[in-house]
C-alpha cells in the first residue's frame, strides 16, 4: 500500500460509520467468528512483537488455557524473531489481516500509543475481545470511543495495567488505609518517577524507516511527517502524535494504582491540572517532557506527581532524590505515612518507626496473573471478572493526558508563581519543585523560563471529553486530531 498523504479531521470522519467498517473486506462479520467454549484453549492473535510483547508472549506460552494462533507487526524482523518461538502461528505486518481470521478469538495489542485505539475498535468491530496495552489512547475521546465499542458490540476489553491484578494485596491496603485508617485521615500523594531517560538525537535529515519496516502500517493512524531522531521504534513515546511521554508511560501505572487503593477510584477524573515543567539537559528532537510536576485537583486527596528522567553528570543510573520510591508514591496521614513500590508497600508512624510491610506482585510477575484474569473473563463471557476493565482505564487516561495537556498549554515558567498553587497539606508541590530544582542544578540547568513551562490550572470536562473555562478553544485545537484517510478512528455511538 502506498503511504497516503491525505488527512481527515476526525470529526469530519464520523460519517465512516462503524457499520461501514464491519463490511469492509478487512473484517469478518462478527457472527461467524468462532469462539472458545469453555474447555477449548482460547486462540490469541498478538499484534505488536515488540520488547513489552515478548513478556506477555511468554506468559501466554505458558498458559495452558491459551493457544497463540496468529503473530503480528509491521517490522517483518520483529515479527520474524516472535515467530521462532511460535512456529505454526500464522504472521502478517497487517494487523487487519488477523482480526479478520476467524482462526482468532481475541487480540492482545502490544503496539505503539497510536494505534492503541484503533485496534481495539477494529477488533471489537470484527467480533474479537482485546486485552489493550496501557496506555489506553492518545486523547480524552479516543478512550471514550473504545469505552463505546466494548459497550456496543459486547466484547470484554481489559487494560495492561496489571498491578490491579493482586487479590490480596489490593484489600489489604484498603483496609489498612480507609477502614482501620492506620496513619490517620489521608491528606495527600506523592507520586514518582525519577528514573534516567536518555538524548533520542537529533539529525538534519529525516529518518529513513528500516526496510524491514512497512512505514505505512507502523504509521497507521499517525502523521506522515519527518522524524528528525536516530531511531524509529521505542522513541516514539516522546513524540506527541505517537507517545504519551512518561506521564502515560509509568505515569498510567502509577496513578492507576493511586486512584484504585487510596482513591478507591471515587475519583474518575481530576477537576483541575496544574503542570510544569521542561524538556532540559540535551537538545534532541523529543517533544514530552523529561522534568515535569504536575498538580491534580481531585475535590478530595490532592495528588502531585513528579518526574525526574535527566540522568545524573556523575552516575547515569541516578535520576534525583525523592520521598519514598523513585517509582513508585507516598501517601501523607495525619499519624504517618504509606511508601508504596511495585512488588509491596510499607508504612510508618509519625515517628518514622515502621508498622507494617505488604507484600505485593512485582512488575515482571503481575503479566502473568493479568493475562490470566482476563482468558478467565472471555471464556465465562463475564466482563465483571475483570479486574482492570476498559472504563477504569478510561477514567485514568484524564490523569496523564489531562497532565500532558496542561504541559503543552504551558507558558514560560515563574517559580513564584508555581509556589502561590500549592495549596496541599505538607506542601507536596512545594516538595516535589526543590526536588527538581536541586537535582536540575547539580547538573548545572537551572528551572527558569528559557528551560521551563508553567500552565494556569486546566479544567477538566470528563462528560465531553475535554477542558473548560479560559483555555478550552485552545485545548480543542490539540484533542481535535488529524488521522490519515484509511486508519481514521471511527466514532462509536452508543
Amino acid at each position: 500500500m502506498s503511504i497516503i498523504n491525505k488527512r481527515f479531521n476526525r470529526r469530519r470522519f464520523i460519517q465512516a460509520s462503524s457499520a461501514a467498517l464491519i463490511a469492509s473486506p478487512f473484517f469478518s462479520s462478527p457472527e461467524i467468528v468462532v469462539k472458545a467454549g469453555a474447555n477449548d484453549a482460547l486462540r490469541i492473535g498478538v499484534v505488536g512483537c515488540g520488547g513489552r510483547s515478548g513478556v506477555l508472549l511468554k506468559f501466554l506460552s505458558e498458559n495452558p488455557n491459551v493457544r497463540v494462533t496468529a503473530l503480528c507487526d509491521p517490522d517483518s524482523q520483529r515479527l520474524a524473531n516472535a515467530k521462532k518461538s511460535f512456529p505454526n502461528a500464522a504472521d502478517t505486518q497487517d494487523l487487519r489481516k488477523v482480526i479478520e481470521s476467524p482462526d482468532v478469538d481475541a487480540i492482545v495489542v502490544a503496539t505503539c500509543n497510536h494505534w492503541h485505539a484503533l485496534a481495539a475498535i477494529w477488533a471489537m468491530q470484527a467480533g474479537k475481545d482485546v486485552y489493550l496495552e496501557k496506555p489506553l489512547s492518545i486523547t480524552f475521546w479516543e478512550g471514550r470511543q473504545i469505552v463505546n465499542a466494548a459497550k456496543k458490540y459486547g466484547k470484554i476489553c481489559q487494560i495492561g495495567s496489571q498491578m490491579r491484578t493482586d487479590p490480596e494485596f489490593h484489600p489489604e491496603v484498603k483496609k489498612f488505609l480507609h477502614e482501620d485508617c492506620e496513619i490517620g485521615p489521608l491528606q495527600s500523594v506523592r507520586v514518582n518517577r525519577f528514573f534516567p531517560r536518555f538524548s533520542i538525537g537529533k539529525t538534519d535529515k529525516p529518518l529513513v524507516p528500516p526496510p524491514t519496516v512497512d512505514y505505512n502500517l507502523w504509521l497507521g493512524p499517525a502523521p506522515d511527517v519527518p522524524l528528525y531522531r536516530s531511531n524509529l521504534h521505542y522513541d516514539w513515546h516522546w513524540m506527541w502524535r505517537t507517545g504519551n511521554g512518561e506521564t502515560g508511560n509509568w505515569g498510567a501505572h502509577l496513578l492507576d494504582d493511586c486512584r484504585n487503593d487510596v482513591l478507591r477510584d471515587a475519583v474518575k477524573a481530576p477537576r483541575r491540572i496544574l503542570s510544569g515543567g521542561g524538556r532540559v539537559g540535551y537538545n534532541d528532537a523529543g517533544e514530552s517532557p523529561n522534568s515535569m510536576f504536575v498538580y491534580f485537583d481531585t475535590g478530595s486527596i490532592p495528588v502531585v506527581f513528579c518526574i525526574s528522567n535527566v540522568a545524573d553528570a556523575n552516575n547515569k543510573k541516578y535520576a534525583g532524590s525523592c520521598p519514598g520510591p523513585t517509582s513508585g508514591y507516598v501517601v501523607y496521614g495525619e499519624g504517618g505515612r504509606y511508601e508504596k513500590h511495585w512488588g509491596g508497600a510499607v508504612a510508618f508512624d509519625s515517628n518514622g518507626k515502621k508498622i507494617r510491610e505488604f507484600v505485593g506482585t512485582g512488575e515482571y510477575e503481575g503479566a502473568g496473573p493479568h493475562l490470566q484474569n482476563f482468558v478467565d473473563a472471555v471464556k465465562s463471557r463475564d466482563a465483571g471478572l475483570l479486574n482492570a476493565p476498559v472504563e477504569i482505564a478510561f477514567d485514568t487516561s484524564f490523569w496523564y493526558n489531562g497532565a500532558n495537556l496542561a504541559y503543552r498549554l504551558a507558558e514560560p515558567y515563574s517559580k513564584e508563581a508555581a509556589l502561590k498553587m500549592d495549596d496541599t497539606p505538607r506542601g507536596v508541590l512545594t516538595g516535589a519543585i526543590s526536588d527538581l530544582e536541586r537535582h536540575l542544578r547539580n547538573q548545572n540547568i537551572e528551572m527558569n523560563a528559557d528551560t521551563f513551562k508553567l500552565s494556569q490550572f486546566l479544567e477538566i470536562d470528563y462528560e465531553n471529553d475535554s477542558v473548560k473555562g479560559e483555555y478550552e478553544a485552545e485545548a480543542k485545537s490539540l484533542l481535535d486530531i488529524e488521522y490519515r484517510e484509511e486508519f481514521a478512528v471511527p466514532q462509536i455511538d452508543l
